[in-house]
């Protein structure tokens, strides 16, 4: 009997050693002067950023830490262009170097219950600061599933936030549809006789003002029920497109919703429907 105890306390030796050896190794980042170091235009404008595994050099002491809005705006401004902010947060680093330097967890030996990677919220860029000026870019150790585990940003972001510098990015027109889905160059609708019985369209709308481009806005109003439009001659001047899909043809259309003139609603094709002052309010 002696024996099969033996090899037992051999086989979960064997396991243990092999747990340790096969933990993922974590570098150690690297300290660069802190004027060097700034926020990569964030996605969906720029790429997706890559998430490092580094630690906090053990010789570092951190007094501030700078972190990158992982999102541009939403709200794409007149003059073309989104926002994006990068912010500063002073006070005691232990806990967040802490949890910034804890060791990755074994890879899992069910992978299969893991969740997908693009499920994984975008998680914000950030370096910190030392009293000397240097900088370092460390990462997050890895879950079980090798994906990150954000505890040392949530503990950087307990701390004192002390302020935030905004930075602008222009957009091309291209950009502009594919952030917000709607066109910036102003297009006159074009109305119908048939009626439409179903719409679904965004919630953000290109506004224009005399054919120009003013920016966006967004409303989370609906337009399904509304009234047919009467007769009127009145020439908008405010108005806000965005891009639809119609379901007949499967074909991308104009939507137009009249600020003032005659206040209707215009799916390029079909015959005119009058804004609600619901939907009217909801871009003011």
């Amino acid at each position: 009997m002696l024996w099969r105890w033996f090899a037992v306390v051999i086989v979960i030796l064997a396991v243990a050693g092999l747990w340790h050896v096969t933990i993922p190794d974590r570098p150690v980042a690297v300290i660069v002067d802190a004027e060097t170091l700034g926020c990569a235009t964030p996605y969906p404008i720029g790429p997706l950023q890559t998430t490092s595994t580094a630690t906090v050099p053990d010789d570092f002491v951190p007094v501030a830490a700078v972190t990158c809005d992982p999102f541009v705006s939403d709200h794409v401004a007149a003059d073309r262009t989104v926002s994006f902010s990068a912010h500063r947060w002073e006070g005691d680093f232990s806990r967040a170097v802490e949890m910034l330097n804890r060791s990755s967890a074994h890879k899992t030996w069910f992978p299969e219950g893991c969740g997908d990677n693009y499920s994984l919220a975008v998680l914000d860029q950030f370096w910190l600061v030392d009293d000397r000026g240097r900088a370092t870019r460390p990462g997050y150790p890895s879950d079980s599933c090798g994906l990150p585990k954000p505890g040392g940003l949530a503990a950087i972001k307990e701390l004192t936030p002390v302020g935030s510098t905004e930075h602008r990015i222009a957009l091309s027109d291209d950009q502009i549809y594919e952030l917000s889905h709607c066109r910036p160059a102003y297009r006159p609708a074009t109305t119908g006789t048939t009626a439409l019985t179903s719409l679904s369209a965004g919630s953000v709308f290109c506004r224009f003002s005399a054919t120009e481009f003013v920016g966006t806005s967004s409303t989370t109003e609906t337009f399904d029920g509304l009234s047919p439009a009467p007769d009127c001659d009145a020439v908008a001047t405010e108005v806000a497109s965005t891009i639809y899909v119609d379901r007949p043809t499967n074909e991308e259309r104009l939507l137009t919703v009249e600020l003032d003139g005659c206040r209707r609603v215009i799916a390029d094709g079909y015959a005119p429907m009058q804004a609600s002052d619901e939907l009217l309010v909801s871009f003011r």
